[in-house]
């Protein structure tokens, strides 16, 4: 007698959707029950259907196992604990009282803190089967953001991409690699910026993808007749003897010019890793102090004195010019939880008070979005 599965995920599961396995047992006893868990997790006891099936949802129980951060920094890092390896158990409990038969194990699955964004499931799910099958044929990185579009920066703002390695079953060496782009139209292939050994299948990489990081200011110097405009980088491997793209293209255009105050916020994504927003447009910030008052007995201290004070700041800021695939980008970015300012390379928690974001049309329309957010921390200060 055994349990068999009918159906599964892919191998790569996402923790925020459903994760659904299908199974049946070929025992013929009555009363039958199916367990299925997640080892040292959790799991459900499901009376078998007539057809001796039983069908799991185990996201509930997904949703807060990977606890690795999004990764940032100059230098690429291969993470360790994301996608995270997960497995299944089921067993059987027959008779009355049950009698537990020997557990199917399944463990061949990686777990990524995941979803499919609303705006485009209903097309993903028309074209793909799963995640697994779209980071295949697209050779996208983890971010949504819309490959087609150049992505605008500062000279001295953060970027990076996050490469899952799906190109082969084999162990790779695969690089970053950097492409000028000047404003006459000529491009420079500057080759291998950064180069990770020994990368196996399902391996998550992050690559900083930054003016300032990539050490662009250094390279355009070496083309004192040229002005640049921008660059873009992919991901390849096959070096030293030759290279071959194994992802998009993702482009950048350099904004040089003066803002009063630029910010850059910084949102946990879809994929539960970080990405940048920079907003350019007009910003501004307000401090609060809140005071409560003590009546004292008079004497010795003044007969009302402020015992305590509350502080807080709240930020309202402009998008800057977007296009309308990068709104959409942004709308699924504001469903995060997690969301920082980034200042002076430290991030700072912040949290949503009020957001409005144009409605997009079809057509060439340039849009933007206001913000208005508080860090998330107000500091206290008491006197008994």
């Amino acid at each position: 007698m055994a349990l068999t599965i009918i159906t599964q995920p892919s191998i790569l599961v996402l923790a925020k959707q459903p994760v659904v396995f299908t199974v049946h047992s070929d025992v013929t006893e009555a009363p039958l029950r199916i367990v299925g868990a997640i080892p040292g997790i959790g799991g459900d006891s499901i009376q078998a259907d007539s057809a001796r099936n039983a069908s799991f949802d185990f996201s509930d129980y997904l949703k807060n196992l990977v606890t690795q951060k999004g990764k940032t920094g100059s230098q690429p890092q291969a993470y360790s604990e994301v996608p995270l390896p997960v497995w299944f158990t089921f067993d059987e409990r027959v008779g009355n009282p049950p009698e537990t038969r020997p557990p199917l194990e399944n463990s061949d699955f990686l777990l990524l803190d995941a979803y499919i964004p609303k705006t485009i499931r209903k097309h993903f799910y028309y074209h793909y089967a799963n995640l697994l099958a779209y980071l295949k044929e697209s050779k996208a990185c983890l971010t949504w953001w819309p490959v087609d579009e150049e992505k605008k920066v500062l000279p001295a703002q953060m970027e990076c991409v996050n490469y899952l390695q799906v190109f082969s079953p084999d162990t790779l060496t695969i690089t970053l690699n950097l492409t000028l782009v000047f404003s006459d139209g000529t491009q420079s292939n500057r080759g291998a910026i950064f180069t990770i050994s020994n990368v196996p299948y399902l391996k998550l990489v992050y690559f900083p993808t930054g003016y300032s990081q990539l050490g662009i200011e250094a390279l355009a110097a070496q083309y004192p007749e040229k002005e640049l405009s921008g660059y873009f980088v992919s991901i390849n491997y096959g070096p030293p003897n030759h290279s071959e793209p194994i992802s998009c293209a993702y482009r950048y255009s350099v904004d040089f010019s003066y803002y009063e105050k630029p910010r850059i916020l910084v949102f946990k994504n879809p994929f539960g890793l970080y990405e940048y927003l920079l907003c350019t447009g007009a910003s501004q910030q307000d401090n609060s102090i809140k005071y409560e008052t003590a009546v004292t007995e008079g004497k010795t201290v003044p007969d009302k004195l402020n015992w305590k004070l509350t502080r807080s700041d709240v930020v309202k800021t402009n998008t800057g010019f977007l296009k309308a695939k990068q709104i959409l980008w942004l709308a699924d970015l504001l469903e995060t939880t997690e969301t920082f300012e980034l200042i002076d390379g430290a991030m700072h928690p912040i949290v949503f008070k009020d957001v409005e974001l144009p409605v997009v049309h079809t057509g060439d329309f340039i849009y933007s979005a206001e913000l208005e957010y508080e860090y998330a921390y107000n500091e206290y200060t008491e006197q008994a």
